[in-house]
């Protein structure tokens, strides 16, 4: 099922996402293929290729020193590689995006923060956060992270608000271990996710490639906020923490949770959830393997039954974060309370 959020997610995953189409430069079409690319196709055509070939410089513009390669391990078509220096990594695609990657440090290596299943968080520090932060602005912003150069990257959500980043000096993430690597498809070798292999990491010493953080983020509208409504599924948690965190708003109203996982024992930050906006946020927590629905379906029995009463539908908003069928779901159920679509806010 395709996230609508990003939480924790490949890049395959996270591009699937991204519905902009944008335009390779003329000479660059000429030398791979003649149309346009959206994010997600360049992303997969490039995973065809098995090795790195490198471009005659006729076919493409070039700047300083940099050589211009297709990079099957970024999954991101004739990327070109800025700078070689082990202090950075500046990596700039051919239809003009610029993700430059800082090495960073483990502040706390990843550890598993449930009893069952598979979420791992973990912070980085280094020397270079002062200028991620400078675009850390917004909760609901993410990263990409990878291990080294030729990895695929991780589209990764903060955990924390950008406050309390700054006051830490550290970044937090919570990231969901796949059990299952991917086929390489051209050998059909089965290979470690970039995600698995950032969990697997077991030193305080290692370190990843990280990007400054990038997205839009939750949006608040500039009028008067009455009800906030959260509703998260397993790592989507990490947005809204951040969001939560970050007390960037007043509202008159009350603030819930609605957070589905499948029992207490896949539930991260569950903890951590009830210190947020001064301790005066209702939980919900959702279990699926209890049978009574998920998150969107504790909100719409909560509504129907009056127990949830909004004190002015149209001042409320919500902030959601969760695969596909859960926030087309969310979003029908919320317009249907009243919540004027403009107030839903999403982290894509």
């Amino acid at each position: 099922m395709r996230s609508m959020c990003f939480a924790s997610s490949s890049s395959k995953t996270a591009s699937s996402c991204c519905g902009r189409r944008q335009k390779l430069t003329h000479n660059a079409m000429v030398a791979h293929r003649t149309r346009s690319y959206s994010h997600a196709s360049a992303f997969r055509d490039c995973a065809t290729t098995s090795t790195c070939r490198r471009f005659s410089s006729s076919n493409f513009h070039r700047g300083g020193n940099g050589d211009i390669i297709d990079h099957p391990g970024n999954r991101q078509n004739f990327l070109k590689v800025s700078s070689s220096s082990a202090r950075d990594l500046k990596i700039k695609s051919a239809w003009g995006d610029d993700v430059k990657f800082f090495p960073c440090a483990f502040v706390k290596k990843p550890r598993k923060v449930t009893a069952k299943g598979d979420l791992y968080a973990l912070s980085i520090g280094g020397g270079h956060l002062d200028e991620m932060m400078e675009k850390f602005s917004t909760p609901g912003q993410y990263v990409q992270m990878k291990i080294s150069p030729s990895d695929k990257p991780a589209f990764i959500a903060v955990a924390n608000g950008p406050k309390m980043a700054k006051k830490t000096n550290s970044f937090e993430f919570l990231v969901k271990r796949p059990s299952e690597g991917y086929a390489d498809k051209d050998t059909g070798e089965v290979l470690q996710s970039t995600a698995q292999k950032v969990c697997d990491l077991d030193s305080e010493e290692a370190s990843v490639l990280v990007s400054a953080p990038m997205g839009k983020g939750f949006r608040l509208p500039e009028d008067e906020i009455g009800d906030v409504l959260c509703f998260a599924a397993g790592s989507g948690i990490s947005p809204v923490k951040s969001f939560l965190e970050e007390e960037g708003f007043t509202h008159n109203g009350e603030t819930y949770v609605f957070y589905g996982t499948r029992d207490a024992a896949h539930t991260a930050f569950a903890e951590e959830l009830k210190t947020t906006m001064g301790g005066r946020v209702k939980i919900v927590n959702a279990y699926s393997a209890d049978g009574n629905g998920y998150a969107q379906d504790y909100f719409k029995r909560m509504i129907d039954s009056g127990e949830l009463k909004l004190k002015d539908p149209k001042k409320a908003i919500a902030v959601l974060c969760g695969q596909k069928e859960m926030t087309e779901q969310t979003i029908e159920m919320l317009e249907n309370a009243g919540v004027p679509r403009e107030r839903i806010l999403m982290n894509f």
